[in-house]
């Protein structure tokens, strides 16, 4: 099984040891933040990665830059995961509960939070790997192995810890650092100001959809259709100079892959024959440029705009098949309107996020796609979080009104939202910064929806409640 492709191995690398880079910065957060909690954290997270690894290798599966994404979600659940246990203890410790009474509370609240936001990533990843083409399956895969061994990790092993260390004894008090002390912002005070600016950014969001699907948007060659190459070279060779030396040709668009082990490369441009003209001998020519090595042209073939149609509608197709199975269990889990909410609130996401995209005029390809995938999971679990504490404080709050009962749940968990973000968004900068060129449009999506994805959290999914009546 192949977990997608289309980027070369270069890129993918880059991608790998850049991602690593933003993780250790996450476990080192986690310490200074969190304390001997952190330390817990981290070995529960470091034992995630493993045994997500061990499983992409039993399936025998091939890494790439959508099943970095996979992991990159998974990182940043695992560690939300830990820091709403947490959290959770820090209110215990704030009531003046000792060190074992605080964690065996913290691990109980936040059990339903956590079961339900992988459960409801979980179904989007079953969903795109269902109803998804081969680099959305990658996705899929490398999520769902993430959540599955998330949960076991957070759940067994992380309890496993505390409980070790007071049997043994060797725990008697937990301190952790704050960033907001007793928050009370009057978040449902702004609800009006918030729905109007996501209405205008939804509306650039649809815009840019459309266009998409007229095929009038920077369309990648994956959408677009192109010419695809293949080469054969008479030693072994690296893509980094040969991207280069193409990117600086009129050639457009170019991906590059490199068939490993057999020395060959492949090269799809959003050009065709017709347009360019002798477009493989001009690609030809600056390859016998590379120095040291013989490129030969096997074969050149074009990308229809069948197969773009096909693959556009299969992604379309995965993202609202999943997004009515959330739909499905946030109704039987919560209310109907939660479900609705949440939905929309992913929606709202997804569409600003291209909308950004579209106004910047970055090329919408697969890997663009697989960026807007991890975004609504991100969102969903976001959002689940903060629907879980005021599903709490509607039990705990009869006598107060349902607005104040979103304002205080929002509050009790803008501590949780802001180490979530921060902790996923050092991942992404890593990735933004050091990835390379060509992971650089993908990674600043994955930012962009980190932000609006905390933001529609805040001020859109929850207020979106109030519009029902009690």
């Amino acid at each position: 099984m192949t977990v997608g492709a289309s980027l070369g191995q270069d890129s993918i690398n880059k991608g790998l040891m850049s991602g690593l880079f933003g993780a250790l910065m996450v476990l080192v957060f986690m310490v200074i933040y969190y304390r001997l909690s952190g330390v817990i954290a981290d070995l529960a997270l470091a034992l995630n990665i493993l045994f997500l690894f061990a499983g992409l290798a039993m399936l025998g599966a091939t890494l790439t830059l959508p099943g970095i994404a996979g992991i990159i979600l998974s990182i940043g659940m695992a560690v939300d995961a830990n820091v709403l246990i947490f959290e959770r203890m820090r209110e215990e410790f704030v009531l003046g509960k000792s060190a074992r009474s605080g964690v065996d509370i913290g691990f109980g609240k936040a059990f339903s939070s956590i079961v339900d936001s992988q459960v409801t990533t979980l179904i989007t990843a079953l969903a795109l790997f269902l109803f998804g083409t081969g680099p959305i399956k990658g996705f899929a895969i490398t999520l769902s192995l993430g959540i599955i061994f998330n949960l076991f990790a957070v759940l067994f092993c992380t309890r496993l810890a505390y409980d070790w260390m007071f049997s043994s004894r060797k725990l008697h008090e937990l301190k952790f650092m704050q960033f907001v002390r007793k928050p009370n912002f009057d978040f449902m005070g702004v609800k009006k100001i918030a729905f109007t600016a996501s209405a205008l950014l939804v509306i650039f969001g649809t815009v840019s959809f459309v266009e998409i699907l007229l095929g009038q948007a920077n369309l990648g060659v994956d959408f677009s259709g192109g010419s695809l190459l293949q080469y054969k070279a008479d030693q072994p060779f690296q893509l980094k100079p040969i991207r280069d030396a193409l990117k600086n040709g009129d050639f457009g668009s170019v991906d590059l892959q490199q068939v490993t082990g057999e020395n060959r490369l492949i090269v799809k441009v959003k050009k065709t024959e017709e347009t360019v003209g002798h477009l493989g001998d001009e690609i030809t020519a600056v390859l016998a440029k590379q120095q040291g090595n013989t490129f030969v042209l096997e074969s050149q073939s074009e990308i229809g705009s069948s197969v773009s149609n096909v693959l556009r509608n299969k992604a379309i197709e995965a993202i609202v098949i999943s997004l009515i199975g959330v739909l499905l269990y946030l109704a039987i889990r919560f209310d109907f309107s939660f479900g609705l909410a949440a939905a929309a609130a992913t929606f709202h996401d997804v569409l600003v996020v291209l909308g950004i995209c579209w106004i910047l005029d970055v090329e919408v390809n697969l890997l663009l796609v697989t960026a807007l995938l991890t975004l609504a999971g991100y969102s969903l679990n976001d959002s689940v979080v903060v629907f879980d504490r005021i599903r709490e404080n509607m039990g705990r709050f009869h006598e107060k009104d349902f607005n104040e009962i979103i304002n205080i749940s929002i509050n009790d968990t803008l501590g949780r939202s802001m180490v979530t973000s921060l902790t996923t968004s050092l991942v992404l900068f890593a990735l933004f910064f050091f990835g390379g060129s060509a992971i650089h449009d993908f990674s600043f999506a994955l930012l962009a929806g980190v932000i609006v994805g905390t933001y529609s959290s805040v001020f859109i999914a929850s207020p979106l409640l109030s519009l029902k009546k009690r």
